[in-house]
C-alpha cells in the first residue's frame, strides 16, 4: 500500500563538491534554486539560506520543511493552497481541462459510482479542513487514495494540517532529489 522509495542520490548526498556549489550559491541564485520545492514558499528558501552550510540534500530540505512548520498556520495554509488537490486530479480525470496533464493512481479508470464517492469524500475533506487533500501518490493505487482520505477526514484540524505538510515535504525531497547538481 505505501510509497516506492524516492529516487535516491546517494541517499540525499551528494559529493562534497557538489555540497560546496551548493552552499556557495548566492541568495538571489539560491532562492530561485529552491524557492520552488514548495508552493508559495519562496521565503521558507530566503530564510533557509541564513542556515547554511548544508551538509546533504536531505538536510536542506529538512531545512525548508521546518521554516514552513514554524510558519503562523495562515502561511502554512497558503503554501497548501498552491498544491493541485484532489479535485483537481478528479477534473482532469473526468476530462475537464484543467492544470496537470497526467492522472496518478489510476484516478482515470474509476468505475463512475467510485468516483462520485472519491468527490463526495474530497469535498467533504475540503469543506471540513479547508484546502486542498494532499497526497504523495508515489506507488499507490486508487483504492490507497480512497482509504488516505477516509482515515484523514477522521484527523482533527490541527493534526491534518500537520499531515499535509509531511505529505508536501515527502513531494519536496522527490523533486530535490532529481534536480540535476548545481555546478561549481
Amino acid at each position: 500500500m505505501r510509497r516506492t522509495a524516492c529516487t535516491k542520490k546517494c541517499g540525499g548526498f551528494m559529493t562534497e563538491d557538489a555540497m560546496i556549489a551548493v552552499n556557495k550559491l548566492s541568495r538571489d541564485a539560491f532562492i530561485a534554486r529552491y524557492g520552488s520545492l514548495y508552493a508559495n514558499a519562496d521565503w521558507a528558501a530566503a530564510e533557509a539560506y541564513a542556515c547554511r552550510p548544508f551538509v546533504s540534500l536531505k538536510a536542506l530540505n529538512a531545512t525548508l520543511s521546518a521554516m514552513i512548520g514554524a510558519a503562523p498556520q495562515e502561511a502554512q495554509r497558503r503554501v497548501l493552497r498552491g498544491y493541485v488537490g484532489l479535485e483537481t486530479l478528479l477534473a482532469v480525470a473526468s476530462g475537464v481541462p484543467q492544470a496537470p496533464s497526467g492522472v496518478p493512481a489510476g484516478l482515470d479508470r474509476l468505475a463512475p459510482e467510485i468516483f462520485a464517492q472519491f468527490r463526495s469524500l474530497n469535498k467533504a475533506y475540503e469543506h471540513r479542513f479547508d484546502m486542498p487533500f494532499i497526497l504523495d501518490m508515489t506507488g499507490l493505487e486508487a483504492t490507497d487514495v480512497m482509504a488516505a482520505l477516509e482515515s484523514r477526514l477522521q484527523h482533527k484540524p490541527e493534526v491534518e494540517l500537520h499531515v499535509a505538510l509531511q505529505e508536501i515535504t515527502r513531494m519536496a525531497e522527490a523533486k530535490l532529489l532529481t534536480m540535476p547538481p548545481v555546478l561549481a
